[in-house]
């Protein structure tokens, strides 16, 4: 048997409801209420004739008892006589109004743990409960029916907070309204909609959200507003302006990359914190994609977005400096500890992105992360920043032909393209079908109109002058290349120099690992100096310079490269 408190009190057995009279449903709730502790006849009278019980009550009582018992049927023994009253001998999850109480408690539980996510599971598990107002029915029992609205309403504001703290807050912004209207001088609903708003991009409503507030609190009360409701509005309204965009431009030539985007997107605006790294080959066009959805998520970030260049060894200490400027810090404090605490207050519940371009390992990028829920974090890179907590992983392949194609022919030109399709597929192939590279090969070939595609393609064929002939204005891929190199440990340039010195084909056939420790090899990968390869039929795994390494390599003198690799850090 089961008794339904939250709502129309109802008694049900194992095929639905079953009938009982006004008054033994309202001796049901009573017993119910307690189930497993004895109440008394006089409280069963007063929950059945509300003030004042009349004077044949305790026969009315036993009356309404032998109703119940017939009711119950088999489970009659459930009712147990316990002088001077009765006793339910239910289970408390066989009382809705005893299940929720439980299921609240916990969730009070793993939210003191930090479980957010727990907590608002088991929330919503308990409000699904509820059917109505409580003890409907039973006028009697008022002030335990407005006990459980109370208690409704307090497991309704700790669900609707764990959801805020997971980045819910666009989507709550109706249901928070609806209560608002419904609980016009419920402060912890209203300090919820201004959050919910302001971190949905839209101040001016949240601030109109605590003016209407007060002047409810004051007209219908003569009170202020709380002390919460105070600081919501000073904290999250009127905080800090939006911080000053510092993101380069958007080239109007961005090509491809589609799917990549779109994950980027999901993956910054789904989680409290979201961090994503996005890494490839230097000239994969890591910066270029992050700072592609940046722009397309501006109006997500509606305080701002920070751009910072990590230059691949810029020290946590000085970035930080540079990000606390931009967040109208004048002077910022001067270790780095005393940095990284000011920074995480002035960026927490914010809605700001944050870019952190060309960053080299985990512990340059931790101490940059912002402080709680609210911003997003996209940082750039050859390494993969595997160890990075909770980071969701973009990685960045060559473009596939079409789209490195595509770039080629609207920067260079769509006719020139067409005119010569073997030579432009052969040119994209010569650029590794890396972005940054055929972008400075399209350049060139716009600041040649006179030359066809075939010469570029006779250029570039040969590999001691295929990185010069990619170098066009800013746009060069050997920085990225040399960046790269100059981390490599001692032993892993030493062996780098021999790929330089033609070992490149003992490499390709999966010779050349034999003798060389397999950390070596993985660093190099990990430098993305090298490419994996994996026979489909046997298994192994070899390894091989992409094309625009292998020159690069050929452009060192290995005998300097071995010569100047005096430190070991391999």
């Amino acid at each position: 048997m089961r008794v339904r408190l939250l709502g129309p009190v109802e008694l049900c057995g194992e095929h639905g409801a079953v009938p009982v009279g006004p008054r033994a449903r309202a001796v049901l709730a009573a017993l119910a209420l307690e189930a497993g502790r004895p109440v008394g006849v006089q409280r069963l009278a007063r929950a059945v004739w509300p003030p004042s019980p009349p004077a044949t009550a305790t026969t009315q009582i036993q009356g309404c008892v032998s109703a119940l018992r017939r009711a119950f049927g088999p489970a009659r023994e459930l009712l147990v006589t316990c002088p001077p009253g009765y006793l339910l001998a239910l289970d408390a999850d066989a009382v809705d109004a005893l299940d929720f109480a439980r299921k609240a408690g916990l969730a009070r539980t793993a939210a003191r743990l930090g479980d957010g996510e727990r907590a608002a599971l088991l929330l919503r598990q308990a409000l699904s409960g509820w059917r109505g107002p409580a003890l409907e029915g039973v006028p009697g029992l008022y002030a335990e029916a407005a006990q459980l609205e109370e208690q409704r309403l307090l497991a309704l504001e700790a669900r609707l907070q764990a959801d805020l703290a997971r980045g819910m807050a666009a989507g709550l912004v109706p249901e928070l309204t609806a209560l608002c209207a419904a609980h016009p001088l419920r402060e912890r609903f209203h300090g919820q909609l201004m959050t919910a708003l302001a971190r949905s991009g839209r101040k001016p409503a949240a601030r109109e959200a605590y003016r209407r507030v007060r002047e409810a609190l004051v007209g219908e009360l003569g009170l202020e507003p709380g002390q919460e409701l105070r600081r919501i509005q000073r904290d999250v309204l009127a905080g800090p302006e939006p911080a000053e965009t510092t993101l380069p431009y958007d080239p109007a030539d961005f090509t491809g990359r589609a799917a990549e985007t779109l994950r980027v997107a999901e993956a910054v605006t789904s989680a409290a914190l979201p961090i994503v790294v996005i890494s490839g080959r230097p000239g994969a066009g890591s910066t270029s994609l992050a700072v592609h959805a940046a722009h397309q998520l501006r109006r997500r970030f509606p305080d701002g977005c920070l751009y910072a260049d990590l230059h691949f060894t810029a020290e946590p200490l000085e970035v930080l400096g540079r990000l606390l400027r931009m967040l109208g810090v004048a002077e910022p404090p001067p270790g780095l500890a005393e940095r990284a605490e000011l920074y995480r207050a002035r960026t927490r519940g914010r809605r700001l992105l944050v870019i952190l371009n060309d960053a080299s390992a985990e512990r340059q990028v931790l101490p940059l992360l912002p402080g709680g829920e609210g911003p997003g974090v996209l940082v750039t890179g050859r390494s993969r920043l595997s160890a990075l907590p909770g980071a969701v992983h973009v990685e960045l392949a060559p473009l596939p032909p079409g789209e490195a194609l595509e770039l080629l022919a609207r920067v260079a030109g769509y006719g020139r393209v067409a005119a010569a399709p073997e030579a432009a597929r052969r040119l994209v192939e010569l650029c590794d079908r890396l972005p940054l590279a055929v972008r400075s090969a399209a350049a060139r070939l716009a600041g040649k109109p006179h030359w066809r595609l075939a010469d570029l393609v006779f250029r570039l064929a040969d590999e001691d002058r295929r990185l010069g002939e990619l170098a066009h204005g800013d746009l060069d891929v050997r920085p990225g290349l040399a960046a790269s190199h100059a981390r490599l440990s001692a032993r892993a340039r030493r062996v780098f120099a021999r790929l330089a010195d033609g070992s490149f084909a003992r490499l390709a056939d999966g010779s050349f690992d034999r003798g060389e420790p397999d950390d070596l090899l993985e660093e190099l990968v990990d430098a993305r100096l090298l490419e994996v390869v994996r026979c489909e039929d046997s298994g192994r795994m070899s390894f091989r310079p992409p094309g625009l390494v292998r020159c690069f390599a050929r452009g060192l003198s290995p005998r300097t490269e071995v010569g100047n690799a005096t430190d070991d850090r391999g």
